[in-house]
């Protein structure tokens, strides 16, 4: 017993001093958190790189739009030098340092637009084939984006001459446009991250109130103010919260039936106890025999009194059985039992109905039940499985067990279900399988009903209670 308490001392020390967990509230904040960042920045690379994507699309349309300015106002001498007018559509063009430049060359010669002048590296401009267009970025020197077409011109003479114009503009202006987007995009996204993590506060506040209430309640419940959950809970929550209270219920039933089969056993032993008690005190010895035959009474009325209260305790939370296999089992073995009889069962019901008994309970329950019929009936048996009053999670189960016997006297049925009362004393028998089926049933919370049979004789129903 030391070793059992120190084992249990280690084990609840240890509980107590094992760290708390991280709380459920902070590791759903946490998750969803770190799923939005990556979201939200998976968005926005895509946001980022579509913007940059049609600013270069903008950019090169800009481009292409003063190529073909120039290509409006331009001429070639007979030289084949290139001639372009002295105003430009675009003021852009004629203003040093704007940052817009724009050439055109062939192989006699090249002009320039009067916003090259200042700048010390001009964008590198080249003859390019006919009918080929050219983009492309910053060049090596980390300047210009650059537009160019080749042309095939056509003299007076006939002569066709190559001619390419090209538009350039300072890298500087798109880098703007590209960081004022990412600027904002990145405000924006914060924003909207803020709101969304406050928003999936709020919410998960809301969806684990009942987790806290469920909290208190069994707070209370350990306190004694209360002995079961009962507010209305999700339906996310009622399998626990039914669990629980079926729980609750069974320790309480449970607790109220040793108490009950500890006072027996104490009123019980009261007259043996005295008895012994009165010839040991008496002057004579008592025999040996009689205080042996004594002692045996008491242990008798000890098994008997724990057998009971281990009869009427319930478990709830038991597995799953199939009834109606069950069922064929006892049916075959009675039938090979009482085969001189020529005892005929037969089992009727769907092979997928299960109850949440123990398998035993259940073979004792039934076996008891159908050996009576067996033994009182006159050869034939009918034991029917059907699906009972249905419940939140799992319906119940009723069993009938006909016979075609002498039947049972609806006013004696009471009477029949104590201990040690038979219907039929010139058969054998010590009266107790009644007795043991409705302590059976009545530890799964169910009930025995007498009821009228189709095949003459009696028919007692199981109701096992649905979950």
């Amino acid at each position: 017993m030391a070793v059992a308490t120190g084992s249990a001392a280690a084990r609840t020390e240890s509980a107590i001093s094992r760290p708390n967990a991280p709380s459920l509230l902070g590791r759903l904040l946490l998750g969803g958190a770190l799923a939005l960042i990556i979201a939200l920045s998976l968005i926005a690379l895509a946001v980022d790189r579509g913007f940059r994507g049609a600013a270069e699309g903008a950019l090169q349309e800009r481009l292409e739009s003063v190529v073909f300015l120039i290509l409006s106002t331009i001429d070639l001498d007979e030289e084949g030098r290139p001639m372009v007018a002295d105003s430009l559509a675009e003021p852009r063009l004629d203003q040093p340092g704007s940052g817009l430049l724009a050439g055109a060359m062939t192989p006699s010669g090249d002009w320039m637009s009067p916003s090259l002048v200042g700048v010390t590296r001009p964008p590198r401009a080249r003859l390019i084939e006919r009918g080929e267009a050219l983009f492309r970025g910053p060049d090596e020197d980390g300047a210009w984006h650059v537009y160019a077409i080749g042309l095939g011109w056509e003299q007076p003479n006939g002569e066709i001459v190559d001619l390419t114009i090209w538009a350039a503009e300072d890298p500087g202006r798109f880098q703007a446009t590209i960081a004022g987007f990412r600027g904002d995009l990145w405000r924006w996204m914060m924003l909207a991250a803020l709101v969304v993590i406050l928003a999936q506060l709020i919410i998960m506040l809301l969806l684990l109130r009942p987790l806290r209430r469920v909290a208190r309640e069994v707070a209370d419940i350990e306190a004694g103010q209360r002995d079961s959950l009962q507010h209305a809970y999700p339906r996310e929550l009622q399998p626990l919260t039914a669990n629980l209270n079926a729980l609750l219920a069974t320790e309480r039933d449970n607790a109220g039936h040793y108490r009950r089969a500890l006072a027996d056993l104490a009123h019980a032993l009261k007259t043996p106890l005295a008895v012994m008690r009165a010839r040991l005190e008496g002057p004579a010895q008592p025999p040996i025999a009689e205080l042996a035959q004594a002692v045996d009474d008491m242990d008798l009325l000890l098994r008997r009194q724990l057998e009971r209260a281990a009869r009427s305790t319930r478990r709830t939370l038991n597995k799953p059985v199939a009834v109606v296999p069950v069922i064929r089992r006892l049916g075959d073995s009675l039938a090979r039992l009482y085969a001189g009889q020529g005892l005929e069962v037969e089992v009727l019901g769907d092979e997928s109905l299960t109850a949440r008994v123990d398998e035993r309970d259940l073979m004792e329950l039934c076996g008891n039940l159908m050996d009576n019929a067996a033994k009182y009936g006159e050869g034939k048996m009918r034991v029917s499985v059907s699906r009972g009053l249905q419940g939140s999670r799992q319906p119940g189960v009723d069993i009938l067990i006909e016979d075609n016997g002498p039947g049972i006297n609806p006013e004696r049925f009471s009477e029949l279900l104590a201990r040690g009362v038979r219907g039929d004393q010139r058969r054998e028998g010590q009266g107790l399988g009644l007795a043991i089926a409705q302590e059976l049933v009545e530890a799964y919370a169910g009930d025995l009903e007498l009821l009228p049979s189709t095949l003459g004789g009696a028919a007692i129903r199981i109701v096992l209670p649905p979950r």
